[in-house]
């Protein structure tokens, strides 16, 4: 006898559905769990703070900021003769200043003006540089007037926020929040109490922690960026999981799919 799937009850489909419907369900259900795994206590940041109305936190001094090869600043020198004012605001080394007084210090730390000549700007803070500076202008403009300050402050987020990515700031100093703030802030599966900020300054390279749930974020030496900081930010090991389920319950919702198909097309 000729084996036919007409032969088969019709609620043989319907089972094979109502199955395939409960083990979603049950996935559907595991995936829930995990997506709840993490307590709201590692979600928040600065969990540890009171509730008090104010909260006073100890003071902090900013760390200086100290002057690198590649640098941009930007240089103002004014005095009395507006014409050798002029020579000086209208030259850079470069030969191709973004604008009329945009300097970029070269590969040995320095920035070179006429008249002046080259000053050694590398491993100056910019209120050493702007003293050392108007001292030589000095020398060619009466009553020397000099402003410096930083241009190109950059810094790069990676990891698990939702824009990732490099970013250039007017700002001459940017905290690591407004930071995470211009990446879209962390996600959901972001490792909140080991987030990395990898520096190098001068030729010196290290790599701190900063914990997002510890108020004593405020008073971290990596609260204040530095130019050309690197932020990474770590995945909770659950996002994995998370992923291999999601795909395991795509494929299975595809299969239950095919097999309806299958069934409605086989009892015609």
């Amino acid at each position: 006898m000729k084996f036919r799937f007409s032969n088969y009850p019709q609620w043989y489909g319907l089972n094979i559905c109502f199955n395939s419907t409960r083990t979603l369900a049950g996935l559907a259900g595991i995936l829930y769990c995990l997506s709840a795994c993490t307590s709201t206590k590692n979600i928040t940041y600065f969990s540890n703070i009171s509730d008090s109305a104010v909260v006073r936190l100890p003071n902090f001094t900013k760390p200086q900021a100290f002057i690198m090869p590649d640098d941009m600043l930007e240089i103002k020198i004014s005095g009395a003769n507006e014409v050798t004012s002029a020579l000086i605001n209208t030259y850079s080394s470069s030969n191709t200043p973004l604008t009329n007084s945009n300097y970029l210090v070269d590969n040995n730390g320095e920035v070179e003006f006429p008249l002046i000549g080259k000053i050694k700007a590398a491993g100056l803070t910019k209120e050493q540089f702007r003293e050392v500076l108007k001292e030589k202008a000095s020398k060619y403009l009466k009553d020397a007037l000099v402003s410096v300050r930083f241009i190109n402050f950059r810094f790069t987020v990676l990891g698990e926020v939702k824009m990732p990515g490099t970013f250039t700031v007017l700002n001459e100093k940017i905290t690591i929040l407004e930071a995470m703030g211009l990446a879209g802030d962390l996600t959901a599966y972001a490792k909140r109490d080991n987030v990395r900020v990898i520096r190098d300054s001068l030729g010196k390279r290290e790599i701190g922690i900063v914990n997002f749930n510890d108020k004593a974020i405020f008073t971290s030496t990596y609260y204040y960026l530095q130019r050309n900081d690197v932020i990474y930010i770590e995945p909770e090991k659950y996002k994995t999981k998370y992923e291999d389920f999601s795909r395991i319950t795509s494929i299975i919702a595809t299969l239950a799919s095919l097999v309806a198909i299958a069934i409605t097309v086989f009892r015609k």
